[in-house]
C-alpha cells in the first residue's frame, strides 16, 4: 500500500542534516564567521545561553568559554551527536545538548540571558514562530542574536529560493535584514544592531556537502553561468575564475533586546 502521508518540512530538515552531519567539523565552512558572530553577541561570564536550532552547536561551543552555561537545542539527533563529540574533544563541560523543536522551546519564560541562532531562519518553515520563542525564553533586558544569510537585491527571491532548494530541499526562504527586524519587533524585542559580511563559497564544495544529486548540480551550474552571461539574478553573486565557480552569501548578525 502506498504511503499517502505528505512529507513535512521538518522531515526534509531531518533527512538533509542527517546526511550533512559528518561534514560539520571544526574546519572549513562550518566554522565560518564564528569569531565575528561572538564579537557581535558580546557574551559575558555567568550568562545562561541558549543556542537555538544549534546543529552541531558551533555557535554554542564558541560561546561556551565566555559564559556560565550553554544549552544547545536541535531537531536532528545526528547533528547533536556530532556537536557532543566535538564538545567533549575540546574539553567543554558547560554545554548540554537537547533534541527539540525551535518553534516550541521546552523552557519557561525568561530563562536565558542570551538567546542566539546561526543559519536557522532561512531553514525553518515558520521563522516568526522561532523568533517569538527566542524572545519568550529570554529574560527582560536580555540579548537576542540572529545570524543568517540575508537576501540581496530586489526581485531575486524566486530565483534565489529555486537555486537554494535545488541544492538543499530543506531550505525554506532567505530573509532580508528588514524582514528579520520585523520579526523581532513583532515578538516584542528592540533591534539594537545589524552588521553584515560576505561569505564566499566554492560552488562544488557547497553542493557536495548537501549531497546534491548530479541532475540538480547541472541545473545550478547552468543557472549561475546564465546569470554571469546577463541572465536573471539569483542574489548569490556568482563568479568564475580559471574555471572555478564561486558564489557569495551575505551573512548578517542582528542583535536585539528582549522586553516585556
Amino acid at each position: 500500500m502506498a504511503d499517502n502521508h505528505p512529507v513535512s518540512h521538518n522531515d526534509r530538515i531531518l533527512e538533509q542534516f542527517r546526511l550533512q552531519a559528518e561534514t560539520f567539523t571544526d574546519t572549513g565552512f562550518a566554522t565560518s564567521g564564528l569569531e565575528w558572530i561572538v564579537q557581535q553577541l558580546g557574551p559575558r561570564p555567568g550568562m545562561q545561553v541558549l543556542d537555538v536550532a544549534a546543529g552541531a552547536a558551533h555557535l554554542g561551543r564558541a560561546l561556551a568559554p565566555h559564559v556560565g552555561h550553554v544549552s544547545a537545542l536541535d531537531l536532528t539527533p545526528e547533528m547533536l551527536a556530532q556537536g557532543d563529540r566535538l564538545a567533549r574533544a575540546a574539553g567543554l563541560r558547560n554545554i548540554t545538548f537537547l533534541r527539540g523543536d525551535a518553534t516550541a522551546l521546552p523552557w519557561l519564560d525568561d530563562q536565558f540571558d542570551l538567546v542566539a541562532c546561526r543559519l536557522t531562519l532561512h531553514q525553518v518553515a515558520d521563522a516568526a514562530a522561532v523568533v517569538r520563542e527566542m524572545v519568550r525564553v529570554c529574560r527582560p533586558g536580555g540579548r537576542i542574536g540572529v545570524s543568517d544569510m540575508l537576501l540581496q537585491g530586489p526581485g531575486v527571491a524566486e530565483e534565489n529560493t529555486r537555486v537554494e532548494r535545488l541544492r538543499d530541499p530543506s531550505h525554506n526562504r532567505t530573509l532580508t535584514a528588514e524582514e528579520i527586524h520585523g520579526l523581532l519587533r513583532a515578538a516584542g524585542a528592540t533591534v539594537t544592531g545589524t552588521t553584515s559580511r560576505p561569505n564566499p563559497l566554492d560552488l562544488e564544495d557547497w553542493m557536495t556537502r548537501s549531497q546534491t544529486p548530479e541532475g540538480d548540480r547541472v541545473e545550478i551550474r547552468r543557472t549561475l553561468d546564465a546569470e554571469l552571461a546577463g541572465g536573471p539574478s539569483t542574489g548569490l553573486r556568482p563568479e568564475r575564475r580559471d574555471g572555478v565557480r564561486t558564489l557569495t552569501h551575505v551573512w548578517g548578525t542582528i542583535t536585539a533586546e528582549a522586553g516585556r
